[in-house]
């Protein structure tokens, strides 16, 4: 065997001759070196050597052989019992068992067990050793410890000049608390980077991965060198189990990253990505174009790693979070609320159990979607929302700000149709929940608050919603508005269920004409809006009771009334008034229209005005009579009328003129004085128990009580019944005895 003429030489320790079997004496190397640099490439060991059939193979027994790293000063130490080498190909193949130390520096022994430990071994067999090309490969079983875990694969290749592992098929790794499987890996060492193909699944504490092709970075510096960075994967479907709580997250493309000990800190899912979180009571589906998961470490008691909890996400691009009920025995389902937005924030509370806030800085649209027949359909627009959660996920707190809301209720029993939808707009908006249900507890809407539903109108500077007694209370320039007439004041509470509303500060109420009213339902003019100012109001029974109380002045075209009090009860048809009264009346003069056939309506050039003040009125509409009582004084022109108590009749209402609320007659008792002024210095004074008034007539009688007349300048007449006298002439009548002649005609001067 000429070994001089080669590039490489196979020595013997020691010059002891080969015995008859071929297998040396004493052991062999086998050495090459870098031709350029001179550097060791290759030395090979064996204990001893036998030539075999083949001149140009020998088999080695004991083999140890280092591979140097032409750029780094380290080795790959490969050890095997027994080898067989090709000295023409310059291949060496070992079907026993081989040990693989790779990455050991030249100044250290592969052998040494502290060293050992540091360094990542292949035990394997079927190995195929390139001395040219410098490659190992085999086909059968490797199994691979590393300083920080253990893998294994069927079919391995190493190129050390590359520093390329490639792993063929079968593969399981487990390193720094991260567990791998694949179909093919390929290791490269120069860029610390693991390739996985064409599926990839891993796993880590709760965390699992199942991926198409993915991609590990390991770190590379000194300290944290073989460690998990990042890994990148294409349609990844990752899951996290722990008690209480499932979370699922899916994209296109996905990248986890994770710090120097191996915890998980961020996953980025792009292209329709999705997150699903999974609590005892609720599901919340996150989707966008891109999903950004932040995770933080929690130290648990008896563990001596911490444990990476997912603590917050990011989604944007189109993002959606939807958040349902899970079904639960005996438990009713709540609305399913679906979030729109261009981002969505999540945070999760410490421990990663329970959300803790989702919120959006951009234009917002929050859906409540009903799951039960009976529940409303909400949808509500914001610039941004804050939604809070209180425990077990429940939320606790909605803030939204320039809102727009539409709720949509069911139809109730019997109903054909819904009712028309209702809207609310306002600057700012915050709702509170019950604890510990999905049930609103109060909504405060502020800044410019508006509502509309059907033909009803609200507004002020903010709004109230107790959603369990459905009251609303608006605040501040407070108005309500519908076809029938306005309210407005400092402050509305109404009460959604009943209809019933009180209105309280500088009250403004006005009520349109109704078309359908029962007959008569208006003591001032029932063709005019009927409008009040008041320091309070109440509607009660579906606005069938209305009480207005403090400084009240109501009024319809030109007539009016003022009190400390007022109620109008449409049912009974009545208007009670009382403290300060004070009733005007206007005559409604009418004149024939352009073609004769109707009377129209004209403004007289001088109103006649009927003005009563009294403690105390009762208006019956029905019979149009004004009961006032408790010391009464009746103005008209020049006549004064004082008694106890007066009624007074309004004109009957018919088609013709249904408007007028003028007075047609009215009657006066106990302690009537009637004063009529005839002149500067003529004055006409009556008494009586009784009296009464036409106004058609100008026509007042005097009776009971011995009644009489007081003329300043023709003297007293009495009667013993009554006496009647007209105030638009000097006819006066005297009933029950014979007149006297001087008093038989007064006559004005």
């Amino acid at each position: 065997m000429a070994f001089a003429a080669r590039p490489f030489f196979i020595e013997s320790t020691t010059c002891h001759p080969i015995s008859e079997d071929g297998l040396a004496l004493q052991g062999w190397k086998y050495s090459k070196d870098d031709p350029e640099t001179n550097k060791p490439v290759v030395r090979l060991y064996a204990d001893s050597f036998r030539a075999t059939n083949n001149p140009s193979a020998f088999e080695l027994h004991g083999l140890a052989l280092k591979q140097f790293n032409k750029k780094d000063a380290n080795y790959t130490y490969i050890k095997a019992e027994k080898a067989l080498f090709d000295e023409r190909s310059e291949v060496m193949t070992s079907d026993g068992p081989v040990s693989i130390v790779m990455n050991v520096p030249v100044d250290k022994n592969a052998e040494d067990k502290e060293e050992l430990a540091k360094r990542v071994q292949v035990k394997t067999s079927g190995v195929t050793y390139d001395t040219k090309t410098f490659k190992v490969h085999t086909d059968q079983l490797a199994i691979f410890i590393f300083p920080d875990g253990s893998g294994k694969a069927v079919g391995v290749e190493y190129d050390p000049h590359t520093k390329m592992l490639h792993m063929k098929s079968q593969v399981v790794l487990d390193r720094n608390g991260m567990h791998i499987e694949t179909s093919d890996l390929v290791y490269n060492e120069a860029e610390q980077k693991i390739y996985l193909t064409p599926w990839s699944k891993l796993q880590r504490q709760t965390m699992n991965i199942d991926a198409q092709k993915s991609v590990v970075t390991l770190a590379d510096d000194k300290d944290h060198r073989g460690k998990v960075r990042q890994i990148d994967s294409d349609q990844p479907k990752g899951t996290d189990d722990r008690k209480g709580r499932h979370v699922e997250y899916a994209a296109d493309q996905m990248t986890a990253h994770f710090d120097d000990d191996g915890n998980m800190t961020e996953v980025v899912g792009t292209h329709h990505a999705r997150v699903v979180s999974v609590q005892e009571r609720a599901k919340t589906l996150i989707t966008g174009d891109r999903a950004d998961l932040h995770f933080e470490l929690e130290q648990k008691e008896g563990k001596d790693k911490p444990d990476s909890y997912l603590q917050s996400v990011t989604a944007s691009g189109q993002a959606v979070a939807e958040s349902s009920p899970v079904e639960q025995p005996g438990v009713t389902p709540t609305e399913t609320r679906i979030l729109r937005s261009e981002t969505i924030d999540l945070d999760m509370k410490p421990g990663g159990q329970e959300v803790q806030e989702i919120r959006t800085l951009t234009k917002a649209q929050l859906e409540f979607k009903p799951n039960r027949p009976e529940q409303v359909h909400r949808v509500l627009d914001a610039s941004k929302m804050r939604i809070v959660y209180g425990d077990h996920s429940y939320v606790d707190t909605f803030l939204g700000w320039n809102v727009a809301t539409r709720t949509d209720k069911p139809p109730t029993p019997g109903q054909k149709k819904p009712p028309s939808p209702a809207y609310t707009w306002s600057d700012e908006m915050t709702a509170r929940f019950v604890p510990n249900s999905s049930d609103i507890d109060h909504i405060e809407q502020r800044g410019n608050f508006r509502y509309k539903e059907a033909d009803r109108t609200a507004s002020s500077s903010k709004a109230i919603l107790e959603q369990k007694i459905n009251r609303i209370t608006l605040i501040d320039h407070a108005k309500v508005s519908d076809d029938t007439g306005s309210s407005s004041g400092d402050l509305i509470v109404m009460n959604q269920a009943s209809g019933d509303m009180d209105v309280t500060g500088r009250v403004l109420s006005v009520r349109a004409p109704e078309k359908n009213q029962k007959p008569g339902t208006s003591m001032l003019d029932q063709t005019q809006p009927l409008q009040a100012r008041a320091d309070k109001m109440r509607s009660r029974e579906d606005n069938t009771d209305i009480f207005y109380d403090g400084n009240v002045v109501m009024w319809q075209g030109a007539n009016r009334i003022t009190a400390d009090k007022i109620e109008i009860n449409r049912d009974e048809q009545t208007l009670h008034a009382s403290g300060n009264v004070v009733s005007e009346l206007v005559d409604n003069k009418k004149s024939p229209d352009a073609a004769g056939s109707k009377p129209a309506a004209t403004a007289p050039a001088n109103p006649v005005y009927t003005t009563v003040r009294a403690p105390e009125l009762l208006y019956h509409d029905d019979t149009r009579e004004a009961l006032y009582s408790g010391g009464v004084t009746l103005l008209r022109n020049a006549m004064t009328v004082t008694s106890q108590e007066l009624r007074a009749f309004l004109t009957p209402k018919t088609d013709n003129n249904s408007g007028d609320s003028s007075l047609d007659h009215a009657f006066a008792d106990c302690d009537l004085v009637v004063v009529d002024l005839l002149g500067p210095n003529h004055k006409r004074t009556g008494s009586a128990d009784h009296g009464e008034y036409y106004t058609k007539e100008d026509k007042v009688v005097l009776s009971g009580g011995a009644p009489q007349i007081v003329d300043s300048i023709r003297g007293v007449t009495k009667g013993p019944k009554q006496i009647i006298y007209f105030s638009g002439d000097d006819r006066l009548l005297v009933e029950g005895e014979v007149e006297n002649k001087s008093f038989s005609r007064m006559i004005k001067k």
